[in-house]
């Protein structure tokens, strides 16, 4: 069934200087979806990268070349083993600077890596667009998962 919401995050954990949620527009929810099969299929990794948004969110600035860092414009993973979980960094309503989850993917090789580092950019340019414009309908599920 497709969302009412034009924009809709759906937390994750909420740090002492950040919440992090994933990003679902029109209804389509990218890393939520890359999470929920990352539960399933791994949970040892889920746990890692659950570790690292734990860690990050409680930081007004956050880089670690080994477990966070920018991929360029604006876009920044979350690295584990094999795997990668990509994000920016927004704020809404004066609330908590925000950490959004565009996507996720394997470590694979550079040219998958690429093309999910490019979802994740037009992931966030449809946001940014989508948030600018009087008439989205935007929802913050504010319970968080972890």
């Amino acid at each position: 069934m497709k969302s009412t919401f034009d924009i809709e995050l759906n937390t994750l954990y909420i740090g002492e200087r950040r919440r992090v949620a994933t990003v679902g527009l029109h209804g389509k929810d990218e890393a939520d979806r890359f999470i929920q099969k990352l539960i399933q299929t791994d949970p040892a990794k889920w746990a890692g990268i659950a570790t690292r948004i734990k860690t990050i969110s409680n930081y007004d600035r956050y880089e670690n070349q080994s477990t966070y860092r920018s991929v360029g414009d604006g876009i920044f993973e979350f690295k584990r083993n094999g795997i990668r979980l990509y994000s920016f960094y927004d704020e809404i309503d004066g609330e908590l600077q925000m950490i959004l989850c565009t996507n996720g993917g394997g470590k694979g090789n550079k040219k998958e890596q690429q093309a999910d580092i490019q979802k994740a950019k037009q992931v966030r340019k449809r946001y940014f667009e989508l948030k600018a414009r009087p008439d989205t309908h935007f929802r913050l599920n504010k319970d968080p998962i972890l």
